[in-house]
């Protein structure tokens, strides 16, 4: 399949990029591509211009400081997934850049790309030929939607790897826009809208994210058909602390490819506090995070299938991370 026609520019800072941005609302960047580069070959969507931020110097790097680690939005998930730092000081983060697709994906695609990519649904993924079948659904500009059809709003999915594993770890984001810079948590990034998913205010740009010094002990899984190229039929990253006598002292549990967004099992993270991680407690924290999320049909499997495997996933994050204390 060939790519539609379009505008390519190439700026040379971030500002002028985000200025571009801002001038049209057909106008998309391009960090890694892949991801945007087949969608537009699907025509899922058609741009009338291109930015490639590539030229753009010094949104490449990861670096360590007393206040933690900064990584560039441009960083491969392979310079990720392979940075001795990141595997000493944050392993679930270089674990879950290493689950993406397979080694050309984690080749060319970048941090930034992976936390700003489009939420998918079997409805919308598809070529011009199959979505003609159906009327146009909310995220093609239509106004239904073919999951629920009665639920007035979209509910595509969330598949990105990247988020839930920092998310537990409490990282940060600075986006770039016409107005200035912004800095917030990575979880405002993602606003629960399938049809709009990211919170980012026209023009702006994932310039960088940042990890706060962690202590604990995190780690990534993801269910899958296939071990490489697919996206996540499911995926939780668990970050667990306790105060050395084996009581839990803080947790966080965040799901991906189950919501609009990433979603944290809020009440199952504070049944966890203050408690020993015995069997009795992970099947009931297990049982409890299953009751947090609402997988919709936007994939070949059903949310049924989809919830017995979350239960499954987060008893084996927590008996995994007992037996590691």
């Amino acid at each position: 399949m060939r790519l539609p026609q379009f505008e390519y520019v190439e700026p040379k800072t971030l500002k002028e990029a985000s200025k571009m941005l801002a001038s049209d609302k057909k106008t998309v960047v391009l960090a890694g591509g892949t991801d945007l580069l087949v969608n537009m070959k699907h025509r899922v969507i058609e741009p009338r211009r291109v930015i490639n931020l590539k030229a753009i110097p010094k949104l490449d790097h990861i670096t360590a400081g007393k206040d933690g680690l900064r990584i560039g939005a441009l960083t491969t998930l392979h310079d990720i997934a392979s940075s001795p730092l990141i595997q000493e000081q944050y392993p679930a983060v270089g674990q879950a850049a290493g689950e993406v697709g397979a080694y050309a994906h984690q080749a060319m695609g970048t941090l930034g790309g992976n936390l700003c990519q489009e939420n998918r649904c079997r409805f919308y993924n598809q070529s011009p030929f199959w979505r003609g079948v159906r009327s146009p659904c909310y995220k093609a500009g239509g106004d239904l939607c073919h999951v629920v059809k009665k639920s007035g709003k979209c509910h595509s999915a969330y598949c990105g790897d990247m988020a839930p594993a920092l998310i537990v770890l409490d990282a940060q984001v600075k986006v770039t826009g016409p107005d200035g810079e912004r800095f917030f948590p990575l979880k405002k990034l993602y606003n629960q809208n399938g049809k709009k998913p990211l919170s980012l205010k026209t023009g702006e740009i994932l310039k960088e994210v940042f990890i706060p010094p962690s202590s604990g002990k995190t780690l990534y899984l993801k269910w899958r058909l296939r071990d490489s190229l697919e996206f996540p039929i499911l995926s939780l990253s668990l970050h667990m602390e306790t105060d050395g006598k084996g009581q839990v002292k803080k947790a966080r549990i965040v799901f991906s490819s189950v919501g609009e967004g990433p979603v944290e099992a809020v009440s199952a993270e504070k049944m966890l506090k203050g408690k020993l991680l015995d069997e009795r407690m992970i099947e009931k924290v297990s049982e409890q995070a299953v009751k947090e999320i609402s997988p919709m049909r936007t994939s070949i499997h059903s949310p049924a299938y989809k919830r017995k495997m979350a239960a499954i996933l987060v008893r084996q994050a927590l008996e995994e991370l007992r037996n590691a204390e």
